[in-house]
């Protein structure tokens, strides 16, 4: 039951506001604003900031007093001519005024001439106006057209806008009005989620201001219409804080008709009725006319949920006498409805069949006018479509008279200018093919001598190798021969002058054999080293295997490893292996403090491979300088088309590996 008095002052009061006075939001501290206002105007500013200054001064008093408004109105429309964006700001505000004093048709006309003006702008403040002005247009068709219109203006048009400007503020103000619309049609979850999407969006905000305010008085409502007067209490005690501050504000009153509205919800009627006559008090001291009429059939709602029918009628009676939201059919028709109850509940019945006939009545008259609306919106519709389709077809006329005028020079200008660019594409085309081909051709040249000198400089430097190990070679071979040979040669040599000289019969010749002997034998390792007659005879594999047995010493161990190597191997290739691992255990033995070696050849197929591996101090092998020793190894593999590689880590060993084709 107490719902349905609540939905029922409910609907009157959203009838009330979407067919009355135009929304505006001010600041709390209206006093101060007011004030910051006429500073302003009455400063040395440029007349272009006084404009619009005096618009929203007029704005302020449009709801209050009618002669300043147009004041300020007529004030501002005098220094228009500093003002770029006037025009528009003027109307959304001469729309404001002709809502409150005119007619609704008027202002919404004032309402959609701002928004020609304002929608092909980009600027934050005219996506602010243009909001502004879509929603005033959706807010006065309320009460002919229904809610789904004020949904739409929100929907389509003002959150997107304000989004685009990020004006929080307003987007929240937008947010909480969608709300209050859904919760006119009782959809009061969704209602929820507007509000909710509103206190999110506020949050952003630093300080709280008027929106919050407005958003949590909405809140109040929401919650004690479901009913949840739990909730409905801590947004009202958050409205509560925030209006204190400002003992002067006009939203007063809306605050004591949301406490009254609490009150009545847990049933508290004498704290309701207490606080909807403070609202009383407030809104007749500001003028506030129309929420003075909305509180009292607040006041009218607890007394017919108290039974007090003579007190009920009396405060519908006041309604009808002060002539303010009765000014409307359909708020008419609501009182006119519950004067018959009331009537009814206190038995008068010819009073209650007066008030019913009247309710009919007004609503026959309302369905009358309705019909009328519509038809004459139709035909204003179908003189705009008729009119614009006269005016397309002239305008198709004369573009196509324009047009045919124009087709023949500019067929003529194009084919020109057709074969004109045939005739310089075909040139470029030909002098590019042309160059093209002079210079694939010498680039080919380029290239095959790039070539022929790469394959030039390979033998240079690999012949150039040769001829140094060979020299080399012929060094070490003198060396040899001098150190070891010539020296053993001249200690015979001066044993048996030294005999000689005695005149004497050689004392001891087993020594000089055996001199002889070492003799001989250094003769042999020196010929062995010069061309060993183990590779010749017996192959790589077992010149290898002696070249690792002589060259083991007590420090050092070398492992010999040989796996499926053939006997048809090319003799250069046989050598070209050997001095490799000739020279790869020479530099092991130099330089790589190593105790242990493994020597490995082995052949798959037509694939031979020589791999040298140390346990050595290794080397950092890009801080490394390879000396003329691992360069002829290089040219000795590149001699028979093979690969070397020199692998090395620092305190990891050396690997050397050689492979060829053969």
């Amino acid at each position: 039951m107490m719902r349905t008095y609540f939905y029922l002052v409910f609907t009157f009061i959203l009838t009330s506001l979407s067919s009355g006075k135009a929304q505006q939001l001010f600041p709390l501290d209206e006093s101060g604003y007011l004030r910051t206002l006429h500073d302003k105007i009455d400063a040395e500013e440029p007349d272009s900031i006084r404009a619009a200054n005096y618009l929203l001064l007029a704005g302020y008093w449009v709801t209050k007093d009618s002669t300043q408004a147009k004041d300020a109105l007529t004030k501002a429309q005098s220094l228009k001519k500093s003002y770029a964006g006037f025009s528009a700001d003027f109307m959304y505000y001469q729309g404001l005024y002709e809502a409150t004093y005119g007619t609704k048709r008027a202002a919404i006309v004032c309402f959609e001439k701002s928004v020609e003006l304002l929608k092909k702008k980009t600027d934050a403040h005219s996506k602010r106006m243009l909001a502004a002005s879509w929603y005033q247009i959706g807010y006065l068709q309320t009460a002919s057209k229904g809610y789904d219109i004020l949904v739409e203006m929100l929907t389509k048009h003002c959150i997107p806008l304000v989004k685009e400007g990020v004006d929080e503020e307003m987007l929240a103000y937008y947010y909480t009005q969608l709300g209050l619309t859904f919760m006119s049609v009782g959809q009061f979850d969704k209602a929820q989620e507007q509000h909710d999407d509103a206190l999110a969006t506020l949050a952003k905000l630093s300080t709280e201001g008027t929106v919050h305010f407005i958003t949590y008085c909405n809140l109040v409502s929401n919650y004690c219409y479901k009913p949840d007067s739990k909730h409905a209490k801590i947004y009202l005690d958050k409205a509560e804080a925030l209006i204190r501050a400002f003992p002067t504000s006009s939203q007063y009153s809306n605050f004591y008709y949301q406490e009254g509205m609490y009150y009545t919800t847990i049933q508290d009627f004498p704290k309701a009725l207490a606080a909807l006559d403070k609202g009383v008090n407030i809104a007749r001291t500001k003028n506030q006319a129309q929420l003075l009429q909305i509180l009292k059939f607040r006041i009218y709602n607890i007394y017919l949920m108290q039974q007090n029918y003579p007190k009920a009628k009396s405060v519908l009676e006041d309604l009808l006498q002060e002539k303010v939201l009765i000014r409307e059919s359909v708020n008419r028709k609501i009182v006119y409805t519950q004067l018959a109850k009331v009537n009814e509940a206190m038995g008068k019945f010819p009073e209650a069949y007066q008030w019913l006939t009247k309710s009919a009545a007004l609503s026959d008259s309302l369905q009358q006018v309705n019909l009328v609306e519509k038809m004459n919106e139709l035909e204003v519709q179908h003189q705009s479509v008729e009119k614009q389709s006269k005016i397309d077809a002239l305008e198709l006329e004369k573009a196509g008279a324009a047009l045919a005028a124009k087709n023949k020079n500019l067929r003529i200008s194009i084919l020109a200018i057709a074969v004109l660019l045939l005739v310089i594409i075909s040139v470029l085309i030909y002098f590019y093919y042309r160059n093209q081909k002079k210079l694939n051709r010498q680039i080919q040249i380029n290239h095959e001598q790039q070539l022929t000198q790469i394959a030039h400089d390979r033998k240079l430097e690999a012949v150039e190798a040769v001829l140094q190990g060979e020299e080399q070679e012929r060094q070490r071979l003198a060396q040899d021969l001098h150190d070891s040979m010539g020296g053993m040669l001249a200690s015979i040599r001066m044993a048996i002058s030294r005999d000689l000289d005695r005149s004497s019969a050689v004392q001891d010749p087993k020594k000089i054999i055996e001199k002889l002997d070492l003799t001989i034998a250094e003769m042999r390792r020196i010929s062995r080293n010069l061309m060993p007659e183990t590779l010749r005879n017996l192959g790589l594999t077992m010149a290898l295997r002696e070249l690792a047995e002589l060259m083991t010493n007590k420090a050092l161990h070398i492992q010999f490893e040989a796996y499926d190597v053939q006997d048809d191997i090319p003799f250069q290739t046989q050598l070209a292996f050997y001095r490799i691992a000739q020279e790869s255990l020479s530099n092991v033995i130099k330089y790589a403090q190593a105790n242990h070696v493994i020597v490995q050849v082995s052949q798959h197929n037509q694939d031979l491979s020589l791999t040298i591996e140390d346990n050595g101090i290794g080397f950092d092998e890009d801080a490394v300088n390879y000396g003329l020793g691992i360069r002829n190894m290089k040219n000795r593999a590149r001699l028979i088309n093979g690969r070397l590689v020199v692998s090395s880590k620092r305190n990891a060993g050396t690997t050397v590996t050689v492979e060829c084709n053969v």
